[in-house]
């Protein structure tokens, strides 16, 4: 059984200057977001999600393209990842093609996507 602390891990953590968003769980939107920071995903996305780092949470779901520094997965994701640190938790489902510098898969994760490792 894992616990998480009320602190993000470092990697979590929005670069400097950057803030922090929030897409609540219900909340639907398609199109294209590009977003200074940390941006957190519980709600459903269609769609292009841009930012230092992204975190989709458990409840949420995303179709698209992700790009970020840091990609933390752990709900529902299908399209085209570009991150540099990856990380898939337990309990995240993952389709289409991950493109990463350091990748992390928990076991529980479900994926099904094609791996490129770049830089």
């Amino acid at each position: 059984m894992q616990t998480s602390s009320a602190q993000p891990s470092q990697q979590d953590r929005p670069a400097a200057g950057g803030g922090r968003s929030h897409f609540a769980a219900g909340a639907k939107i398609k199109g294209d977001l590009t977003v200074p920071g940390l941006i957190e995903l519980l709600g459903e996305l269609d769609g292009t999600v841009q930012a230092d780092a992204i975190v989709i949470e458990a409840a949420g779901t995303v179709t698209g393209d992700l790009k970020a520094d840091s990609i933390t997965i752990k709900g529902r994701f299908e399209g085209r990842i570009n991150g540099g640190a990856v990380k898939l938790l337990s309990g995240a489902k993952v389709s289409g093609e991950i493109s990463y510098s350091s990748l992390n898969i928990e076991s529980g994760a479900e994926v099904n996507s094609s791996c490129t490792r770049t830089g």
